[in-house]
């Protein structure tokens, strides 16, 4: 049986450490998934993977640059890391879109931080890291959101109805009507408007998981045949 070198141990470590760290990481994004408040959890094991190579490189100096000794006249290599990730943090952000409830480029802005990590692991010559790395990103970013698929979750769609001149709208009868038929809408989400002599309703609904699917098709057609309302608009809201 074939012993591992040595040279290569301290890169097995920080690859174990990085895989605990993104599956803690998912476990905290799953939570999220579940609870209809984001549509997967790949920028929490992307954040949290990165976060850990960055701490653990930090704990390594004296396999820095292959184990060369540094010039006592260098910069202090963490000072440039640093510099690297704030820098690069402030790209991810521009990518970040807001339309309404939904939110766009989350994952983007996250891949692009951690890619800097890639960077600082192979700049120093931590190239096991670094691949170890960029395959548990490949995991968070393909494997991950096929899995939970199969995992039960909500679904979080927002919704817009506007009922018929003269109709008010009582917040009790909407809560029975959600709740008969498995849905939700949480208190803080909801906005009652008045415009032109109708009143509009602004809300976040979630779905349980057997609704999960179809929970938008079904309510659209029987908000549809409601006397009560004019016009409606839904969209599934998510965070990707």
């Amino acid at each position: 049986m074939t012993s591992i070198p040595p040279w290569l141990m301290p890169g097995l470590d920080i690859v174990g450490n990085m895989t605990l760290a993104m599956l803690l990481g998912w476990v905290v994004g799953y939570e999220r998934y579940f609870s209809g408040r984001a549509a997967g959890s790949q920028v929490y094991c992307l954040v949290s993977a990165t976060s850990a190579a960055v701490t653990l490189l930090a704990g390594y100096p004296t396999l820095w640059y292959g184990g060369v000794e540094v010039a006592p006249g260098a910069a202090d290599p963490t000072r440039v890391i640093g510099a690297i990730l704030t820098g690069i943090g402030f790209l991810g952000a521009g990518l970040i879109v807001q339309s309404g409830l939904n939110v766009r480029g989350l994952t983007t802005a996250a891949s692009i931080w951690g890619v800097a990590a890639l960077g600082i692991l192979v700049g120093v010559r931590f190239y096991v890291p670094a691949i170890g790395l960029a395959a548990l990103f490949v995991i968070a970013v393909e494997l991950l959101p096929r899995f939970e698929r199969r995992l039960p979750a909500r679904s979080a769609f927002s919704s817009t109805i506007r009922f018929r001149e003269g109709y008010q709208p009582q917040v009790e009868t909407v809560l029975d009507y959600l709740s008969q038929r498995g849905l939700r809408m949480p208190p803080d989400s909801m906005t009652l408007k008045f415009n032109h002599q109708r009143f509009e309703l602004e809300c976040l609904i979630f779905a349980s998981d057997a609704w999960r699917s179809a929970a938008m098709s079904e309510v659209a057609l029987e908000l549809a045949a409601l006397p009560a309302v004019d016009s409606f608009v839904m969209t599934r809201s998510s965070r990707a």
